[in-house]
């Protein structure tokens, strides 16, 4: 299929200095322009968990621009590809 009109979904950890930098909000203003949707939030261990799903090309634009933005802070990422939820809510930071 694809990858422009294939959806896929990734629930995505980042590890390292994470929290207090600004990385969730710099994850939401990197969905610019992308057709993405889920949300940014941080865990009680000190990482940033991201879950988001879309077109697989756009999810993987996010996931670039996020390390890209942000390399500097992360020292770990761990990537799993979870099942669709049709979760249509916008691309938001839960508490």
């Amino acid at each position: 299929m694809n990858e422009n009109v294939a959806r896929k979904r990734c629930v995505v950890r980042y590890e390292g200095r994470v929290q207090g930098v600004g990385f969730r909000f710099n994850a939401v203003r990197q969905t610019a322009g992308l057709s993405v949707h889920g949300y940014v939030r941080n865990e009680a261990d000190g990482s940033v968990l991201l879950d988001v799903e879309g077109t697989a090309l756009d999810v993987n634009r996010l996931l670039t621009r996020i390390q890209a933005e942000m390399q500097d802070n992360i020292e770990g990422i761990q990537v799993d590809e979870g099942p669709l939820t049709g979760v249509a809510e916008g691309f938001i930071i839960r508490h």
